[in-house]
């Protein structure tokens, strides 16, 4: 049973398998009572899963070629891009995703995105220059500006209210993908596939990649070895993004990875109040997924988004037990990151 990382008073989210108050206290009742076995003629019916899948594929992508994980010597993780080309002749909207793999032990977590013009150009590059199916990327895209992301997480469908997120002609399409052999058989193997749904029309999603550019292109979010408890936090006003319009935020994919302990992304109102958008106060890396919003929130011209995440450096939290800590930056192999993948709308005129 995977866990639901998202904070459920921070606010809600559409396909939530989170459990109520009422089912907690439930299977803590059973618990209490030493874990009786229940009547078979009680049982009931199977639990559906959040999601249903795609109500239709109209675009069908395939790695032609198996990729056979390979982590870095005393790692078990192994993060990489692949690249698919995008083969509709006409500026289309993708309004539903859904991941498919041929040995789904091995997958950690997927985060699908397109890239246009020269990254697209540079990512084609990156993945001819190294042996066998797409690029190492534990960087996330191999410090591409121009990523729109698609969708995240394992699971799949339609989005929701017509939201689509448009896609050119003659782009990429990355599959970033973090396998994990810790749980996987020997020798296992993945030939990754993705679906989409199309539609030529939809209520267009605008991107926006929150996170501090002194983080990227420096040391700036240095988390000193041993720190069991080091924060930074980044505050922007979007008026680019927004074009000084008033925007609604629909879903927020956040990032980061395994020395990541907790993540916070909020709208910091122009007049003092906040608006929690997304709150995981338990990070786990594996269940990175796309979180569709069930009430939208507002984002006026002069509010700012606000990002905060914390990381545990400590000797306890090593990614290989035993490991000596040491300092680590954003991006790069072995260190972590903090960002967060917002999709806005605008509001209506």
């Amino acid at each position: 049973m995977p866990p639901y990382l998202a904070a459920p008073c921070c606010a809600q989210y559409r396909h939530s398998w989170g459990l109520s108050d009422a089912q907690i206290a439930t299977i803590l009742d059973w618990v209490d009572t030493g874990a009786p076995e229940g009547s078979s003629s009680d049982r009931g019916a199977p639990i559906s899963a959040p999601t249903a899948g795609l109500s239709r594929r109209d675009v069908s992508l395939a790695v032609t070629e198996s990729y056979a994980p390979s982590p870095p010597r005393g790692s078990t993780d192994d993060v990489r891009c692949f690249v698919l080309d995008w083969p509709l002749a006409a500026r289309s909207f993708v309004t539903g995703v859904e991941i498919e793999s041929s040995e789904r032990s091995l997958l950690h977590h997927v985060v699908i995105a397109s890239v246009t013009g020269e990254d697209a150009d540079r990512v084609a590059q990156r993945d001819r220059e190294e042996p066998g199916p797409g690029f190492a990327c534990n960087d996330g895209a191999g410090s591409l500006r121009g990523v729109t992301i698609l969708g995240g997480g394992l699971l799949g469908g339609d989005f929701p209210e017509g939201i689509g997120m448009a896609v050119e002609p003659r782009s990429k399409i990355i599959l970033n993908i973090h396998y994990s052999t810790v749980t996987a058989r020997a020798g296992a193997v993945d030939r990754p596939s993705v679906h989409f749904r199309t539609d030529a029309s939809a209520r267009p999603a605008t991107p926006l990649a929150l996170t501090n550019p002194a983080w990227i292109v420096g040391d700036a979010m240095r988390v000193r070895a041993g720190d069991r408890d080091a924060v930074y936090f980044y505050r922007y006003r979007p008026r680019v993004s927004t074009r000084g319009r008033t925007m609604y935020l629909r879903a927020v994919s956040p990032h980061m990875h395994t020395f990541g302990s907790r993540i916070t992304v909020r709208v910091l109102r122009a007049n003092g109040e906040r608006a929690c958008v997304l709150e995981i106060p338990k990070w786990r890396f594996g269940w990175e997924q796309l979180y569709w919003l069930q009430d939208s929130i507002r984002l006026d011209p002069e509010d700012e988004l606000y990002l905060e995440c914390h990381f545990d450096n400590s000797a306890e939290n090593q990614p290989v037990p035993g490991a000596t800590p040491r300092d680590f930056t954003f991006g790069g192999d072995s260190q972590d990151m903090c960002a967060a993948f917002l999709s806005m709308t605008e509001a209506p005129r």
